[in-house]
């Protein structure tokens, strides 16, 4: 438990410096407009792309830690075997949707490598390649969820 809570650590120092670069390329990008009245092409670049990673790694966050916003549409005099059969579904269906997805950007990032981005210059590969390692991540989560969902009394959120 100690390595997860470790690993979980550095994704959030990861995602807090990425909005951390990407605020300080724009407010780069901002100066250089201001003061050689020409836009530069890489600190949009940059920051488009690190929210998109911020976005699908924040993504595997809020599953961790259980912060989605939901909807209990649950009706409460179910019993618990219906209500852990339930969650058990959407939890089923999540975690195949992302599986799937996960899948694509694999594929997507396997077919980048050899396309440059724009104005950086660096492989896409290495953008895409944030798809279906916080999908992945994510799919693990989920079944984390859903071991949880079998330890614990179902109707308690």
């Amino acid at each position: 438990m100690a390595v997860i809570n470790a690993f979980r650590k550095v994704v959030d120092a990861l995602l807090a410096l990425a909005l951390a670069v990407i605020v300080t390329a724009m407010l780069y990008q901002v100066g250089a407009r201001y003061l050689y009245h020409a836009a530069l092409p890489w600190p949009e670049e940059l920051s488009q792309l690190l929210l998109v990673i911020l976005s699908f790694f924040g993504m595997y966050r809020a599953i961790d830690e259980d912060l989605h916003i939901r909807l209990n549409l649950i009706p409460a005099h179910l019993s618990g075997v219906a209500v852990r059969a339930l969650k058990t579904v959407a939890i089923l269906a999540s975690t195949a949707f992302l599986a799937y997805i996960s899948f694509g950007g694999y594929e997507l990032a396997l077919r980048s490598w050899n396309q440059p981005s724009m104005a950086m210059r660096l492989p896409m590969g290495w953008f895409y390649l944030a798809i279906p390692v916080a999908c992945g991540l994510s799919v693990l989560a989920l079944i984390g969820r859903l071991a949880e969902l079998y330890t614990k009394d179902p109707r308690q959120e």
